[in-house]
């Protein structure tokens, strides 16, 4: 037990430092409390401080704030979706060597990088050997981690990664290539430099995983490469022309356009499935559908990567491209045949983008016509949301819009499901014409109270209409006629009546007889 014991305080004074006070034995316990049990004249010692969460903790002195994920700038594509390295925690928490046993590392560095390079040396009796030059680097870049040395790392990945390549070792070297790429995130070359690295290295990562036949990660790899483009841009600004078109190039890597029923929303390139100079048209599509089916991406979590970008493309205002987007991941679920709950949510935030882009007649059609026949869609809580919001933007009524998407309304938990992108999209929509941020005054009822709320105010604005609408004088009334006077203005009206029709020649004095017989 008293090993035990001192097992515990050493863990703890390795994690927290010498927090416990500065009497410690050599054993690791603290020696203040055999102190305070043996000496009988301190009645009741107060106990040792025990380390809280704001004890500060050995991290990396190149970990940025955490304010970082406020920050109103696009992080790199390892945030985005995911990897093993991100833009907050540039080096893991990883300690970096200092003073001696950094030197000692970077000189085993060096080390490793010579033996890399007579490996590939061609020689009397001896010939290349990127097997072992491979080997050489990647033990070079793991040393240069341990210093902190993103560039050295960095370079001697992307060696390990082309001498792989050179040996059909395609996950090693996209592996390589991604480790390359994450650090390019964080290095301290120029915005622009780093971009280009970025999307450079990712496509090199997703063509090894392409040679290997994987093709889901070649698609997500392809698709962090379209975002290493955007990578410190200001999230509300919108994306630039060859961006968006890698981007939609990779959504495309996902699910082939002749599958996407939202393909006619693609705002630049042409499908690769389609052949314009093809004499037999319907054949080349028949060939194209056949073609697209064998390369759609139906993998586990596939159509999550392309939610993620349907919401980055919302916070930019390219709803139509967010909608292609969606189209994909819908596609997707539906030729799984598995997902019912997430292929609704799917299906809603269709409806909602469509909505937002003030087309209610398509968005009414594909509810009709698509939604709906999907069975398990049918007593969702999103077919209900997605029923009454079309409903609303088509009779036009502000009210029963916001009926449908309060906070305290019956669809409240459809809305809780929701990405907050979309939640927030959603009280932007108005009953007429594109959503607009700012310009919807559905909106700010929306995100500051429910719509029983909003009726109550407007109830008492009516109300206040009417009380000022009766204070007001009354304006003067013409004077009663009585019964002769009514007569003669009768008379007077009726022979005016009888001049203009004269004057028109539809008197009944002049009529001429026909003869019917």
């Amino acid at each position: 037990m008293a090993n035990y014991k001192r097992d515990v305080a050493a863990n703890r004074d390795a994690l927290f430092g010498d927090a416990m006070g500065k009497g410690t034995g050599k054993s690791g316990g603290p020696t203040s409390r055999v102190s305070s049990r043996s000496t009988s004249s301190q009645p009741n010692p107060k106990p040792a401080p025990r380390p809280t969460a704001a004890a500060p903790r050995p991290i990396s002195s190149t970990a940025s704030s955490p304010d970082d994920h406020i920050s109103s700038f696009t992080p790199g594509p390892s945030k985005i979706f995911g990897g093993k390295i991100s833009s907050s925690r540039p080096n893991n928490l990883l300690s970096i060597l200092t003073g001696q046993a950094k030197i000692d590392k970077m000189a085993e560095a060096q080390d490793h990088r010579l033996r890399a390079q007579k490996a590939m040396t061609r020689g009397v009796f001896s010939r290349p050997d990127p097997i072992s030059a491979a080997n050489y680097y990647k033990r070079a870049a793991d040393a240069y981690k341990q210093c902190g040395e993103n560039r050295l790392e960095r370079l001697h990945r992307i060696a390990s990664g082309d001498c792989q390549m050179g040996q059909n070792a395609y996950a090693s070297a996209a592996a390589d290539y991604t480790r390359a790429a994450e650090l390019a995130e964080v290095s301290e070359e120029t915005l622009e430099r780093k971009r280009q690295e970025c999307h450079k290295l990712h496509l090199d990562a997703a063509n090894a995983w392409a040679s290997m036949g994987e093709k889901g990660r070649a698609a997500e790899a392809t698709m962090k490469g379209a975002f290493g483009l955007i990578m410190g841009d200001e999230i509300g600004k919108a994306i630039d022309e060859k961006a968006l078109t890698s981007i939609e190039q990779a959504i495309e890597s996902f699910v082939p356009d002749p599958l996407n029923r939202k393909r006619n929303y693609r705002r630049t390139g042409k499908s690769i499935y389609e052949d314009e100079n093809a004499v037999d048209v319907e054949g080349a599509r028949r060939v194209g559908l056949e073609l697209a089916k064998q390369n759609i991406i139906t993998d586990a979590f596939a159509h999550e990567t392309l939610f993620l970008v349907g919401v980055e493309l919302i916070k930019r205002r390219h709803y139509e491209s967010a909608l292609y987007a969606y189209g994909a991941g819908t596609a997707s679920l539906e030729a799984e045949g598995i997902a019912t709950v997430s292929l609704g949510r799917a299906y809603l935030s269709e409806t909602i983008l469509t909505l937002a882009m003030g087309d209610t007649v398509a968005a009414s059609q594909d509810f009709q016509q698509v939604h709906l026949q999907r069975t398990s869609y049918l007593s969702s809580r999103e077919c209900a949301l997605a029923e009454d919001l079309i409903r609303a933007c088509t009779v036009m009524d502000l009210d029963a819009l916001d009926d449908a998407r309060s906070k305290t309304g019956p669809h409240r938990s459809a809305m809780a499901n929701l990405d907050p992108v979309l939640r927030q999209l959603v009280g932007e929509i108005r009953v007429s014409g594109r959503a607009k941020k700012g310009k919807s005054e559905s909106s700010a009822s929306f995100l500051s109270s429910s719509g029983e709320e909003k009726r109550s105010t407007r109830e008492v604005s009516a109300a206040n209409t009417q009380l000022s609408r009766a204070s007001a004088p009354n304006p003067p009334r013409a004077p009663e006629l009585t019964g002769s006077e009514l007569q003669q203005s009768l008379e007077e009206g009726f022979a005016e009546m009888d001049d203009i029709m004269n004057e028109m020649g539809l008197n009944d004095d002049e009529e001429e007889d026909f003869d019917l017989t």
